[in-house]
């Protein structure tokens, strides 16, 4: 049995980087999400595993939004599940579509924790067809991105 339990929480409501695929970016932006509603999200799935004798082991940034556009707010709520709720930084992932200006910056917070790109394609002119961010921050600069942050 794996004892393992995640949760997966949102930094947004909404999103504004218009991925094709994906229902939220097709809903639109409609506003961030406090540091407090972030960090809530955790402590209450945290609370509710406590009660049937669990523990919560891993919080991935994955919900609705992109972590990087609600920047502090994600980095707040990060410090505070590391702190509060006593989850490992290896135990805690940032999933982004690759703001690469903004992953070089997470790369100097020293946080320490998993960051997940949401690649889709392995080509520039796939990817940008189907990921806006693309068009911005391309493969080249993104690669470059994570190895800074690794």
């Amino acid at each position: 049995d794996d004892r393992r339990r995640t949760a997966c929480i949102s930094s947004q409501v909404g999103c504004a980087m218009g991925c094709t695929f994906c229902a939220t970016g097709q809903m639109g932006f409609r506003r961030d999400l406090s540091e407090a509603e972030i960090f809530e999200q955790a402590a209450r799935f945290s609370s509710e595993l406590r009660a049937r004798g669990e523990r919560l082991s891993n919080v991935v940034f994955m919900g609705m939004g992109e972590p990087f556009r609600n920047y502090d707010a994600v980095v707040g709520a990060a410090r505070r599940i590391m702190d509060e709720l006593g989850i490992g930084a290896r135990h805690v992932t940032v999933s982004t579509v690759g703001l690469a200006p903004q992953i070089r910056r997470f790369a100097e917070e020293g946080l320490e924790v998993g960051l997940a790109i949401s690649l889709h394609e392995a080509d520039d002119v796939a990817r940008s067809a189907i990921m806006p961010v693309n068009r911005r921050h391309d493969l080249d600069e993104l690669i470059g991105a994570c190895h800074y942050y690794y």
